[in-house]
């Protein structure tokens, strides 16, 4: 598996522990031994290897040899030693972090890497929200994460705790106010499709949109469902068929006419529909039309295109597959302080970085690094001499 990533080289890709520097130690400045960042490098190195739970961090720092804990900065003992931080060492650290400046600093270096891995490619993005199931308690609900993630190869530009699957709308615009969005379109499903919203993410962000359009907001789905549908032929089709199922799309658009009255959403130019109609072995067929707005126009994208974003913010689920799957994401039971958030920006990092340089099998890969722990570091974007580091 480690052989799809090709040769691995750190000096071209962005070295982790800059991005990492930029977080605030939340420690007294007594007492400390292990620097902030080299904490985090060995969480992050561990993460890469497939580590799941906190005890699991700590325990991938006490197999690794000198070498690769001096690459990541763990200071030597005046006996000349060097041990990795502890589980209990990293468990407090992961608890009080700032979780919000550990997104961004992880956030801006797999945006980084994604650019690097695409260049010259416009970005589609998907919000999406995501609870971790495990981290709640009596005294307390469990965490909901609002997420930027890219199509295709998944990476997380950006994360935020909202508190509840409710409070998503009002985090969307502090969510994508930090990112470069000009030009990228921003996929988003019927929850965030909210005027205001959607009105700042054109005019001030610059970016477009394609948003899905339900009966929860009757005045514009009555106005798309009203639409003369069948004087427009099918400009789109596709199926698929796996794991027991068939599925089929068509899609049709529509120019949205202001002189004609328009559509009641900012800046929409085309209406799209999707006809789904979809099998499961052993049930009934069923059929199902979604209809959704965009920002794009028929000359900056083509039916095929708005079909492959509208699919792509579904397939965007598939990367909570792998963070439940190889993860263990809801099984995890973490839920003190800011660790639960502070996990999943660690998936979040390890799920990117690889994605980046091509990895289809997170699970296999994690397995190949687990097994070769010397391969986590160039993909951190750090240099590792055994001959030199071991010193």
């Amino acid at each position: 598996m480690l052989a799809k990533l090709g040769p691995l080289n750190p000096d071209d890709m962005a070295d982790l522990r800059f991005s990492l520097e930029a977080v605030p130690d939340p420690r007294s400045r007594r007492g400390r031994w292990y620097s902030l960042a080299s904490i985090l490098l060995v969480c992050a190195a561990a993460a890469v290897s497939g580590a799941r739970t906190i005890e699991e961090l700590a325990e991938w720092g006490a197999r690794a040899d000198t070498g690769l804990l001096a690459a990541l900065g763990v200071r030597r003992h005046l006996l000349r030693w060097r041990h990795a931080p502890s589980r209990s060492a990293v468990g407090r650290v992961l608890e009080r972090l700032d979780a919000d400046a550990l997104d961004a600093a992880v956030g801006a270096w797999l945006a980084h890497r994604h650019t690097t891995a695409a260049p010259g490619r416009r970005r589609v993005i998907a919000v999406d929200g995501r609870a971790l199931r495990g981290s709640a308690r009596l005294s307390q609900p469990r965490r909901h994460l609002l997420s930027a993630v890219t199509h295709g190869r998944p990476v997380t530009l950006a994360q935020a705790e909202v508190g509840s699957k409710t409070n998503e709308t009002r985090h969307f615009q502090p969510l994508l106010a930090p990112l470069d969005l000009d030009g990228d379109v921003v996929t988003f499903d019927a929850l965030h499709s909210v005027k205001a919203n959607v009105a700042w993410l054109v005019e001030t962000k610059k970016a477009h949109y394609v948003a899905v359009i339900k009966p929860n907001q009757p005045t514009v789905w009555a106005q798309l469902d009203g639409l003369d549908w069948h004087a427009v032929d099918i400009q789109h089709a596709a199926s698929n068929k796996g794991h027991g199922r068939r599925e089929s799309r068509s899609v049709k658009t529509l120019a949205i006419a202001d002189n004609l009255g328009g559509i009641a959403f900012p800046h929409a130019k085309l209406a799209l529909r999707v006809h789904r109609r979809r099998k499961v072995t052993g049930r009934k067929e069923t059929r199902e039309t979604v209809y959704a707005v965009t920002s794009l126009d028929a000359h900056q994208a083509k039916p095929a295109e708005l079909a492959s974003h509208l699919r792509g913010h579904w397939i965007v689920e598939a990367q909570h597959h792998i963070r439940d799957r190889t993860f263990a994401e809801d099984a995890s039971t973490v839920h003190a302080g800011n660790a639960p958030r502070v996990m999943a920006s660690l998936r979040n990092l390890a799920i990117g970085a690889l994605k980046a340089l091509g990895a289809t099998n997170i699970a296999k890969t994690t397995r190949a690094i687990r097994d070769q722990p010397q391969r986590a570091l160039p993909i951190l974007g750090i240099t590792y001499k055994p001959d030199l580091n071991g010193t």
